[in-house]
């Protein structure tokens, strides 16, 4: 069951009251409005989906989950870029940072989406899809670095 907001595809987070997910993983979640993320565009493979949660379990920390508001069943874990090699230094072309409301000094946060392999248990980064966004907004995109040298499947060790 999914509480729906209009105001958090727009980007919207006033003086909301919280936006109350159900999900069978995560149970009842009360998401503030500075947890809501949206995604003009949708993320690669799930471009109707707009609206997102960032759950960050403390348990789990520093991972987190982007958990689609419109399903909650549906959630990415999500690390900070700053789990990456350290000379992972993305370009971002500027229709992205358009796309997130930001100028090119504008500070703006990045996130990796991360699986993990079943078969060996560890646990990689997708560096070629990074989550742009702008805190400010809290507007986001997952930009494709299609010319990059970065991995899609970077194995991340314990640090």
């Amino acid at each position: 069951m999914t509480t729906h907001r209009s105001d958090v595809d727009k980007g919207v987070m006033a003086d909301a009251a919280p936006l109350v997910l159900e999900s069978r993983r995560f149970g009842r979640l009360e998401c503030p409005p500075d947890a809501l993320l949206t995604f003009p565009g949708g993320l690669v493979g799930f471009e109707d989906l707009r609206a997102y949660a960032l759950v960050a379990p403390e348990s789990l920390e520093p991972l987190a989950f982007l958990v689609a508001c419109d399903d909650p069943e549906l959630a990415f874990p999500v690390l900070p870029a700053s789990w990456a090699p350290p000379d992972y230094t993305p370009e971002f072309p500027p229709e992205a940072l358009r796309a997130i409301g930001a100028g090119l000094d504008d500070p703006v946060e990045l996130l990796l989406v991360v699986s993990l392999a079943p078969d060996t248990g560890t646990l990689h980064a997708n560096l070629r899809g990074p989550l742009l966004i702008n805190p400010a907004t809290r507007i986001g995109c997952q930009t494709v670095l299609h010319d990059a040298p970065y991995s899609l499947r970077y194995m991340l060790t314990p640090g």
